[in-house]
């Protein structure tokens, strides 16, 4: 299974009827059909870095926008966009031999990006505050059907939306569908209030990430036993739908998909939490992929796993 790498306009297009766009940057898709409305909504937004200030020598300095651990910073290279020109840059960090009283524990203020320019008149020539900084780490294929690289996160669940259309475009669906790609959820959300509240679906299906924890130094009592190359997620939970969580459930028992349970007595952490209580309720589920090093460079998720998920979505809408 390939990944959707950019456009999920452009790859969801040949499958439905009509794509747009709304304010907050959200893709919204729709695929004409009877009966109720259903949301499959995956975010397209990545956690990512902003600049915050330039110093007179060149060097950038840089804050995250979402949940990024500054330890796993240093070294890294990344890319900073302005304008249409994406800028390469590396991540700079004293040298051991150097660190005499410093903290071993890196902090932001203490990393700087190196653009290779020789002063701050020349840094501002190819970059400016405000610009944003990516992680710069291409997919590279693993062996047992895995694979990493940055923004897995959630590229995974927008290339299985777009699997799940391609799969039902020529299908009669009891259902009108509206694939959504948002926006904005790594800092609040706010791209699936905007879709669900112009939507009004009375289903949905949030499809993301959720943390695998099968690799050393993990407890599986206090953070769950996922595992990759293990199926698809199913979320159960306050926010999750009975209804639905069980025809799912039956419908991977009896078509032998495999899945797994992943019991969220809280939060999910997702869209879906939002979603459920947008214009007087929605009945919601979850079905997340397994994914090590999240919010990392090297993210690693399982086309088994994906594929998992596109065969529990698609049987669930012909069902």
């Amino acid at each position: 299974m390939c990944l959707i790498t950019n456009d999920f306009y452009k790859a969801i297009c040949p499958h439905v009827q009509d794509v747009r766009t709304d304010v907050l940057g959200n893709v919204i898709a729709r695929r004409e059909g009877r009966g109720k409305r259903i949301m499959l909504i995956a975010h397209q937004d990545v956690v990512r870095m902003m600049v915050t200030h330039i110093d007179n020598n060149g060097f950038l300095y840089i804050k995250p926008s979402g949940g990024i651990d500054v330890a796993i910073m240093p070294a890294k290279k990344v890319l900073i966009r302005h304008d249409d020109q994406s800028i390469i840059g590396v991540v700079g960090k004293k040298p051991i031999h150097l660190q005499k009283d410093e903290s071993p524990k890196p902090s932001w203020e203490s990393l700087w990006v190196d653009i290779g320019a020789s002063s701050k008149e020349e840094a501002l020539q190819k970059v400016e505050l405000g610009d944003y900084v990516y992680f710069d780490s291409p997919l590279t294929e693993l062996s047992n059907n895995l694979f990493s690289g940055a923004y897995l996160d959630n590229r995974v669940g927008l290339s299985v939306l777009t699997h799940v259309a391609e799969h039902i475009c020529k299908e009669d669906v009891p259902w009108e569908i509206y694939f959504v790609a948002s926006n904005l959820e790594e800092i609040g959300w706010r791209g699936a209030i905007t879709a669900t509240s112009s939507i009004k679906p009375d289903y949905c299906i949030c499809v993301d990430v959720t943390h695998a924890t099968d690799f050393p130094n993990m407890n599986v009592i206090q953070d769950g036993d996922i595992r990759l190359n293990a199926g698809c997620v199913l979320s159960k939970g306050p926010y999750i739908d009975e209804g639905m969580l069980g025809i799912l459930k039956q419908m991977a028992v009896e078509k032998a998909i495999s899945h797994q349970i992943q019991p969220l007595p809280y939060s999910t952490s997702t869209e879906t939490d939002l979603v459920q209580i947008i214009n007087g309720g929605v009945r919601c589920a979850l079905i997340s992929i397994p994914c090590r090093y999240m919010h990392t460079p090297q993210e690693m998720v399982s086309t088994k796993d994906m594929e998992a998920a596109v065969n529990l979505i698609t049987g669930y809408l012909l069902c």
